[in-house]
């Protein structure tokens, strides 16, 4: 009988450790988002970062609203689909999207980048 360990969500900060995720990483990518993650299977956390373009969307309004949802989507994740280390979301779209289609679309990514 094994133990699933329990992996906690934290926010990712600091610049050492975006730089580290941005040289080293691997990309996941659907049509609207693109998942840039390290495994680190030495810690008991995924490190969440959430980025959109301010070239897409100029109001903060709107881009704050698209990482609150992306967020929300990553929350909503089952525990056996999070992995120990970081990732960073980035949002390509146009267009603002709804939270439903956000959250099939981070689980088709983590679903992924648990198989590899």
């Amino acid at each position: 009988m094994s133990i699933q360990k329990r992996i906690q969500i934290k926010r990712l900060k600091g610049k050492t450790d975006v730089d580290l995720l941005f040289d080293k990483g691997e990309i996941v990518q659907t049509k609207t988002l693109l998942l840039k993650y390290l495994k680190n299977a030495e810690q008991n956390f995924y490190f969440s970062g959430v980025s959109v373009p301010k070239k897409s969307f100029q109001k903060a309004v709107d881009r704050n609203r698209i990482k609150r949802l992306l967020r929300i989507a990553v929350k909503e994740l089952p525990p056996e689909s999070l992995f120990s280390g970081s990732g960073m979301l980035l949002f390509r779209g146009q267009k603002s999207p709804p939270l439903d289609t956000l959250i099939k679309d981070v689980q088709s990514l983590f679903n992924c980048v648990g198989k590899n």
